[in-house]
């Protein structure tokens, strides 16, 4: 259904304003009013987008009316609105109690002039107001205007929870006042390179709805007349729900297979050519267009895998900016010329652009060039999704533009009188996305400023109980042109797997009728993995069934990081039979869950039972020790009286299952009391490795116990962590050496907030990180690292 706002004109044909995408059956023509006469109308599916239609009815039969519908020549203002999380900021995140958004609404005007603009809104339900934020904006976020909360003073003010701003600041040229609104003309201030004015009315607010809500940000109106004395208009933007949601961040466990189940699994797919054509995923509001000196230009996207221009062709991004070659490399002179992000060895540098000259095959990524209207860029229907299970939605992008920037005089960034928006900033409008599912708000990137690299962005979703597909979009929320200009790969909808750890652990070994115990722990950052079944295999993992041994709901505990809790498989007395069998514990957030092997979860690890006789050998291992030098393994063993020749085997293993022999050292058999033997490894120590003693004797056997070892510098360990932290980060480390260590603190999106380097001392050593701003609520790797070694360990940000 369409809504006329109003008519413009008492003749035909009437001049309409669209408020919203519509869908209807109608003859649509290109040109008003001209083709009205011209043209046939020719019966057609159409999608308006917002603008300003022409359009007249036409009477076909007694009480039968056709609506014929066209655009107007020059339709030259636009409207958007957006909103800004001002407390989570360049990190980006949800939106959660407490924090600072400041509301942006958008007017553009490219042509002509356009009087009586004004705006006004409500403050949003949930939020309250911060005072003295009412002001406009240029379309980089710089503050243009500033006014008071008072009425009466200044063009802007707050009464009640209503907010009016009166825009249009020409002197002389209809300005504004704060008795009446104002003219705009496409070439007023703030100006976009001369031709285009661009003004963002703004105010902050703080969110008080509590977490699980929704807030609206949508609503409120523009007006304006498109003739001096015509009839008022009035732009009301559309509804926006918003969710009150906790920052969870990226997955910190592992992650599972990707679900998003379109466009080559979110990797945009590859091949030799270099512009790939179309997405079906991109919807209406943006047109395909291959790379050109100018374009794609605002409202239009690509896909391909090398950036540089059709005209110039190049796959060096080493090109001047902006690049004065004729025809030039770069489109616009200045974007970077770059391939795709997926399977790049460095993730953030990405893959340079495909040499389709050579015919290479290169990946495709997609290129949106975005400006003021607030629209979808990508859109995806995924099913096929776990009820009660929490995913990762993510993606890599890239800002692709470090010279975009137009100042509020209408300089550009290559002017050198241009006005940065911040010191050695010229890229402009950063670029920030939201991510929207089933049509609700729920994470915002934050401003994507320019760096040459591209960077993670992504939060974690959690399905409701019976949830099993949502509708995924990726919105632009930065309403300006002069830059947001972005490149976007590697989507995932992924789950948020657990950590699983079973014990005995490496392979147990059994003695023939003795009891065999067996269980493991669940670790997960969430804590609704709480059923669970154990499987036994006994053809070696090729098939597995249920042990009919489950249970569920279990009650995790928090042990400072993270959730876990412990299960156990009913002891038994192992026989020969059961040598070779093999345990794996499955889990799931519900028992429907744990039934569907698509959503529930296992780990890679199992336990393997290894059943031995144990016939009796009247010699018997007294000690087993062992000694890391820098070089070499020292292994000392000792036994009792030998009363037939036996030979000890060596055996080695680097994961603590799989043992091979490296050497065989023969008996005394000397009716000595004890006995005592050496050997010694000159391998050098790969991470971790394992050793035991094999005892032979004419074809009977027994094993000493298993010593570990670690590489030297894999001394290091952490000790006592104040974890979660709300300021300073305290932590201990367990040093075995007097060293030099590096530490870090990355981000859930592979970001080095901090780093330092620490001397240690032998034995433990505490240690303070300085509270900081930047690190806002949320997960944090604390990684430490002495030579080639590292520990990790997550660290939690408390909000409270």
């Amino acid at each position: 259904m369409m809504r006329i706002l109003h008519i413009l004109s008492p003749h035909f044909p009437w001049v309409i304003h669209a408020t919203q995408s519509l869908n209807f059956s109608l003859p649509f023509l290109s040109n008003c009013p001209e083709s009205f006469e011209k043209m046939k109308p020719v019966s057609m599916k159409k999608t308006l987008r917002f603008g300003t239609y022409c359009c007249r009815l036409l009477l076909i039969l007694p009480g039968i009316f056709l609506l014929q519908v066209s655009p107007v020549k020059g339709q030259n203002i636009d409207f958007g609105k957006s909103y800004i999380n001002i407390t989570k900021g360049l990190n980006g995140g949800t939106i959660e109690t407490g924090d600072t958004l400041e509301i942006r609404a958008s007017i553009v005007v490219r042509s002509g002039r356009y009087d009586s603009c004004g705006y006004i809104d409500a403050i949003p339900a949930g939020t309250v107001y911060i005072p003295g934020t009412i002001r406009v904006l240029t379309n980089e976020g710089k503050i243009y205007k500033q006014f008071t909360d008072a009425a009466g003073d200044d063009e802007g003010w707050i009464s009640g929870s209503n907010v009016t701003i009166h825009l249009g600041y020409r002197p002389g040229d209809g300005e504004a006042s704060a008795f009446r609104r104002g003219r705009i003309r496409n070439t007023h201030y703030p100006s976009f390179f001369g031709g285009t004015c661009i003004m963002v009315a703004s105010f902050q607010v703080v969110v008080t709805a509590a977490i699980g809500t929704n807030i609206s940000t949508g609503g409120g109106s523009m007006t304006y007349r498109l003739t001096p004395g015509g009839s008022l208009s009035s732009f009301t933007f559309p509804s926006n729900t918003v969710a009150i949601y906790t920052n969870y961040g990226v997955c910190s466990n592992a992650v599972g297979v990707n679900a998003i189940g379109t466009e080559f699994n979110g990797t945009f797919g590859s091949g030799p050519t270099r512009n790939r054509g179309t997405s079906a995923n991109v919807p209406p509001g943006y047109t395909y267009a291959l790379f050109t000196n100018s374009g794609p230009n605002d409202y239009y996207y690509g896909v391909a895998n090398n950036t540089s221009t059709i005209n110039n062709y190049t796959t060096s991004n080493s090109w001047l900016k902006p690049d004065g070659s004729f025809p030039t490399h770069r489109v616009f002179s200045v974007w970077d010329i770059i391939g795709d992000h997926t399977g790049a060895a460095d993730p953030y540098a990405g893959n340079s652009a495909t040499d389709t000259v050579a015919n290479n095959n290169g990946g495709y990524m997609l290129i949106v060039n975005a400006a003021y209207r607030i629209d979808s860029a990508f859109q995806q229907t995924i099913s096929g999704l776990c009820p009660n299970t929490y995913y990762e939605i993510s993606c890599w992008i890239r800002n692709i533009c470090s010279k975009c920037g137009c100042d509020s005089t209408g300089k550009g960034a290559s002017s050198a009188s241009y006005i940065p928006t911040a010191p050695g900033d010229s890229s402009g409008v950063s670029p920030n996305i939201t991510f929207e599912v089933n049509g609700v708000d729920y994470y915002t990137t934050g401003n994507i400023l320019y760096t040459g690299k591209w960077v993670k962005k992504g939060f974690t979703y959690l399905t409701g109980p019976a949830q099993t597909s949502i509708t995924l979009k990726f919105f632009n929320n930065a309403p300006g042109g002069g830059g947001n200009d972005w490149s976007l790969d590697d989507i995932t909808v992924a789950s948020c797997s657990p950590e699983l750890q079973l014990n005995p652990s490496p392979n147990p070994f059994i003695c023939e009728n003795n009891l065999v115990e067996i269980g493991a722990t669940v670790y997960s950052y969430f804590n609704n993995y709480t059923y669970y079944k154990w499987q036994e295999s006994t053809d070696n993992g090729g098939s597995w069934f249920d042990t009919g041994v489950n249970g569920g709901p279990e009650v995790p505990v928090w042990n400072g990081s993270e959730w876990e809790y412990s299960v156990s498989y009913p002891s038994f007395i192992g026989t020969s039979l059961d040598s070779g069998k093999k345990y794996r514990l499955v889990i799931a957030t519900t028992a429907s869950n744990l039934a569907d092997a698509n959503c529930s979860f296992t780990d890679a690890t199992v336990i393997t039972l290894t059943v031995d006789s144990c016939l009796i050998l009247p010699t018997d291992f007294i000690g087993f020790t062992g000694h890391a030098g820098n070089t070499a393994i020292d292994l000392t063993w000792t036994t009792n009286q030998e009363f037939a020749p036996l030979q000890y085997i060596v055996e080695k293993s680097t994961d603590g299952v799989h043992f091979l022999p490296i050497a065989t050292v023969n008996s005394y058999h000397n009716n000595q009391p004890t006995n005592q033997y050496y050997y010694t490894d000159n391998s050098p120590i790969a991470n971790t490795v394992y050793y035991r003693i094999k005892l032979s004797d004419h074809g009977n056997y027994k094993y000493s116990k298993t010593l570990q070892f670690l590489e030297k510098s894999q001394g290091l360990s952490f000790g006592s962590t104040a974890n979660p932290f709300k300021g300073a980060l305290q932590f201990e480390i367990n040093s075995a050496q007097n060293t030099t260590a590096g530490i870090w603190v990355i981000d859930q999106l592979g970001r080095t907030m901090s780093q330092y380097t620490v001397t240690l001392n032998s034995g433990r050593n505490p240690l303070v990180i300085p509270a900081s701003e930047k690190y806002s609520a949320g997960i944090y790797t604390l990684k430490v690292v002495v030579n080639d070694f590292s520990i990790t360990r997550k660290m939690v940000k408390a909000s409270y």
